[in-house]
């Protein structure tokens, strides 16, 4: 089978290049990053398989600077033989460029780093699917069918090189497993994905039962809801999670009120979709709190932008969370890999009867610009020991994030990561709908 291999030499021949063409006086600093994807997909029905590679391209930018001014210039696919003419185009905006003084760099990242050792295996998976497909079917149980298996090995890599010596590559693998499950009188499909650092972290008894309640939360409601304490299953917590990570860096806590969990962000997370040991800015990342168990959000800042937290707090130096914006020509700061951490009444979706969210959808209002008001369409299913037991009527909630988390009774394990603009984990959840504003949907 054809295999992913790390290509960082190509994109260090690219910083070597810019290097040999500066003139004195001039600095330069490289970062290129590409995802590529060895994807396997298997026809349960015929028996077929088909594996396609995307390798991707090296993309980032290159920084400039001279006579204390810099100038981004956006680099896509570039190759030695181009930087010259991206330098030229640079030297013309010098004059332009920022003169801001920066946030206090720390050192930076250096050498290589990986999340694993080795390639993702998909040999075993080609040639005998049958033993991943009986264990996601057997996890969806009785009148569902796995209509559609794609395995991926996904390979995250990226380099930066700074013209005054630092230098770092990392290399993120991991394996994604997607599913679509339809119910056998053909009223509804689900279709869901896990990923894990391999296949063997990969758990598809419960990607299986996932599929089978998300897919009954579409059927015709028989009942509503009206409890105040509901659960979540993993894939509709990560939903959530990644619209309250992206709200708060837009408008941070204010008020902090205690929470029963912490929200993590840790950029070198092994599970973690794209982990990676630096950001584009060749600063290190790590595990932080970006909002804590007092509910107090922590700042994250790049060189030059800075996302406050609670109480003003701010970040007087760069904190790892730096990713680059093209179409703003500039490092924005950002989360990387999001997680809630384990606290308060752990909940069991497994075990006992619940109403569980399978599903957050926008209302076309997730964040009002003028405050970070949330508000969110929930898809329920009522389950008894994990097995449906009918549709519920769609919840509308609305509230700030700091209301969502507050809402939590209760987090577990973290299941799997899904990718997106950073990466958010997702566990199964509990929340108290009374801290809310919360309806049923009429």
């Amino acid at each position: 089978m054809r295999e992913l291999d790390s290509r960082g030499g190509e994109a260090l021949a690219v910083a070597d290049a810019v290097e040999r063409a500066l003139r004195p006086g001039e600095e330069a600093f490289v970062h290129l990053a590409r995802t590529a994807r060895r994807r396997l997909t298997v026809d349960p029905a015929g028996g077929g398989r088909q594996l396609r590679v995307g390798q991707g391209r090296f993309e980032g930018y290159v920084r400039l600077a001279r006579d204390g001014r810099e100038a981004y210039l956006n680099a896509p696919a570039p190759t030695p033989a181009t930087t010259g003419r991206l330098l030229e185009a640079g030297r013309a905006l010098l004059p332009l460029g920022t003169a801001r003084t920066p946030v206090a760099e720390p050192a930076p990242h250096r050498g290589g780093w990986r999340n694993r050792e080795g390639r993702v295996e998909l040999e075993a998976v080609a040639a005998d699917p049958a033993p991943l497909l009986a264990r996601i079917a057997e996890g969806a149980g009785p009148g569902h069918t796995v209509r559609e298996l794609t395995v991926s090995e996904v390979l995250s890599e990226q380099v930066y090189a700074d013209s005054t010596g630092p230098r770092g590559e990392s290399v993120c693998r991991g394996a994604e497993v997607r599913a679509v499950v339809t119910a056998d009188d053909g009223t509804t499909t689900a279709a869901l994905s896990h990923y894990a650092a391999d296949l063997e972290r990969v758990d598809a008894y419960a990607l299986g039962r996932e599929l089978a309640l998300t897919a009954a939360a579409l059927r015709p409601p028989l009942r509503t809801y009206g409890g105040d304490g509901i659960g979540f299953l993993p894939s509709a917590a990560a939903q959530l999670l990644r619209a309250l990570a992206a709200t708060v860096l837009f408008h941070p806590i204010t008020e902090p009120r205690p929470l029963c969990t912490a929200v993590v962000d840790d950029g070198r997370a092994v599970d973690g979709h794209g982990a990676r040991a630096f950001d584009c800015e060749g600063t290190a990342t790590g595990a932080m709190e970006l909002v804590t168990a007092d509910g107090v959000q922590h700042s994250v800042a790049s060189r030059l932008n800075v996302v406050a937290g609670t109480a003003g707090r701010t970040a007087r130096r760069a904190t790892g969370h730096a990713a680059w914006e093209a179409r703003r020509y500039q490092p924005q700061p950002t989360a990387t890999n999001v997680r809630l951490a384990p606290g308060g009444d752990a909940p069991d979706p497994w075990s006992g009867e619940h109403c569980l969210v399978t599903e957050v959808r926008s209302l076309g209002v997730e964040e009002f610009r003028s405050g970070g008001q949330l508000a969110f369409r929930l898809l329920a299913v009522r389950a008894v020991d994990g097995v449906p037991a009918g549709a519920c009527a769609p919840l509308v909630v609305e509230g700030e994030a700091a209301d969502f988390l507050a809402a939590l009774t209760g987090v577990g394990d973290t299941v799997s990561y899904h990718p997106g603009p950073f990466s958010v984990g997702g566990a199964p959840l509990s929340m108290d709908l009374s801290r809310l504003t919360a309806r049923n949907e009429v």
